[in-house]
């Protein structure tokens, strides 16, 4: 299914975004990054690069060593690589697949923790076409797309793929750019200034933002 997006949020710190906004400073971070990174659920996702989720029902296993029947309420086991080479560029996205009715639209208070401020970004196609582009000219291969959400205590046997994350997560409405890297290091590209397509605006603002239909 297509859905439309509406807009880009990117937040951070006023020094990363200022940066954003007037250069065009895209930094694509690795994803060992944000497996390990502890911060409380934000960024940080120890079940990136799952590639997948076993739950099972309740049972019981017998251990011949001692002769004995242990009963279980619930396994939950998860696969992943070692280690994950890539890196990855994530966007707030306003899409109709966040918001099937965009008068829904409101931004959960826990994407203020992101950072201090926020670059809206209008034209989310043209600075999507930036983005390719210069990852493109620098011989980099890639993919994109939105993020699904899976309940990770219920799915089993599913393989996961890099735009799976779980539910917790939903909230941050997650389109991201993934990019193949070999080195375990971020990646930093620049596709010029956003201030003709852009707007800076402090995070706590976000709070107050609506999207009207246009009659």
């Amino acid at each position: 299914m297509t859905h439309t997006i509406k807009m880009f949020l990117k937040l951070g710190s006023l020094e990363n975004i200022t940066d954003l906004y007037e250069n065009g400073t895209i930094y694509i971070n690795t994803i060992e990054f944000f497996k390990k990174i502890e911060d409380n659920d934000l960024r940080g996702d120890n079940y990136e690069g799952t590639s997948e989720i076993i739950n099972s029902l309740p049972g019981t296993f017998r251990i011949p060593e001692i002769d004995r029947d242990i009963k279980y309420e619930k396994i939950h086991l998860k696969k992943s690589f070692d280690q994950i080479l890539g890196n990855i560029y994530s966007l707030y996205c306003i899409s109709s697949k966040g918001f099937p009715n965009p008068l829904d639209f409101k931004i959960d208070e826990k994407n203020l923790r992101f950072g201090t401020h926020c670059l809206m970004i209008k034209n989310s196609q043209y600075f999507f076409d930036k983005i390719k582009s210069e990852l493109k000219n620098n011989g980099f291969d890639f993919r994109h797309g939105f993020v699904n959400y899976y309940e990770k205590d219920k799915i089993t046997n599913k393989e996961l793929t890099l735009f799976d994350k779980p539910e917790e997560f939903e909230y941050q409405k997650e389109f991201r750019f993934y990019v193949h890297n070999n080195n375990l290091e971020p990646i930093k590209i620049q596709i010029g200034s956003l201030k003709d397509y852009a707007e800076m605006i402090e995070t706590k603002d976000l709070t107050e933002l609506k999207i009207e239909l246009k009659k």
